[in-house]
């Protein structure tokens, strides 16, 4: 098993889609490679920082994802969950203006297309890491709209609760103005520094313009990657009312005792149905893969103290997690 599958249950505030076409990755997914590839390095993050992540991954340009076909079939899902958007706070409340999130509950097409090996295959290449759909799946199958006050951007400057995401778009970029996606030339760090923020919070501002690159989509069904938790990042305000969707795929490093950037401890504060259950599920996961490869790590000669920190190693994400949504 790659990932953990989705529950046998969704939460009751998501509704199901009925009569949706069914996912078909031969008629759906048009791959391509993308043309330009930003490490991490580039970026300016020092060898040590790297060394802690899945890969030097860092961003991609735009690349071919959808079909014409799947592109028409996924813009007529997102369009039909429209007025089943999430209603959060958390992130929800500072950053993003108009959202789904576990899209994968409300529609199969979108759950199968997350779950596409042929997409995981794929994207794996690009990043140098063996990827999986995300095993939240609020997270793994996302979309954002425009908002409906335009004076606030879709998406402010943050990272990410997740290492990998796809973001592609599904509107016809010549359609509209604004919106640009847009990443900081630069660590994480120094972009969260020049605008005296930390953490994942948002903020609606600009950064000097010789330091940020727009990424810009040929067209509807093209995406870029991104390992988002380093690469700070935005959607800019719309210049006026107009379609503007986003599907925001996001996956998980596939080896499940390797080392895990999804934030549990900060998606805890948002308020998606049955959200803090999936990260119990996730960390849980996690946590067992780590306790199951100790077994084989452990050492005869190992004493009580290196004993102890190995054990605390296994287990400490889930417990920070459980302290999180415990109180304490």
């Amino acid at each position: 098993m790659q990932t953990l599958p989705f529950p046998n249950h969704r939460p009751p505030e998501y509704l199901k889609l009925e009569n949706e076409p069914e996912f078909s990755a031969a008629r759906h997914l048009a791959l391509e490679m993308p043309q330009a590839v930003t490490s991490l390095s580039e970026l300016g993050y020092d060898a040590e920082t790297i060394k802690a992540c899945p890969s030097e991954f860092g961003v991609s340009s735009a690349f071919r994802i959808l079909s014409d076909e799947g592109l028409a079939a996924m813009r007529d899902i997102c369009l039909k969950m429209y007025d089943n958007r999430n209603v959060s706070v958390g992130t929800g409340v500072n950053r993003l203006g108009s959202y789904v999130r576990g899209a994968g509950y409300r529609s199969q097409f979108m759950k199968d297309f997350c779950d596409s090996p042929e997409l995981a295959e794929h994207i794996s290449k690009i990043a140098s890491v063996k990827l999986a759909r995300h095993s939240v799946p609020a997270v793994a199958c996302g979309v954002n709209y425009a908002p409906e006050d335009i004076t606030k951007a879709v998406d402010t400057w943050h990272v990410d609760s997740v290492a990998f995401d796809i973001v592609m778009m599904l509107s016809d970029p010549t359609k509209f103005e604004g919106g640009e996606f847009q990443y900081f030339h630069g660590t994480k760090m120094e972009g969260q520094k020049l605008l005296g923020i930390d953490g994942e919070e948002g903020k609606d501002t600009d950064l000097p313009a010789d330091r940020v690159i727009t990424v810009p989509f040929p067209t509807g069904g093209y995406g870029f990657m991104q390992q988002g938790n380093m690469i700070f990042h935005r959607a800019c305000r719309m210049k006026h009312k107009a379609e503007r969707i986003t599907v925001i795929p996001s996956f998980v490093v596939a080896q499940a005792d390797a080392a895990d950037a999804t934030n549990s401890v900060n998606m805890a504060g948002w308020d998606d149905p049955g959200l803090k259950a999936e990260l119990a599920r996730h960390e849980a996961w996690r946590a067992s893969a780590r306790l199951e490869a100790l077994v084989d790590k452990i050492s005869l000669h190992d004493e009580g103290e290196a004993l102890s920190a190995q054990i605390d190693a296994a287990l400490a994400p889930l417990l920070k997690f459980r302290d999180r949504i415990g109180g304490a």
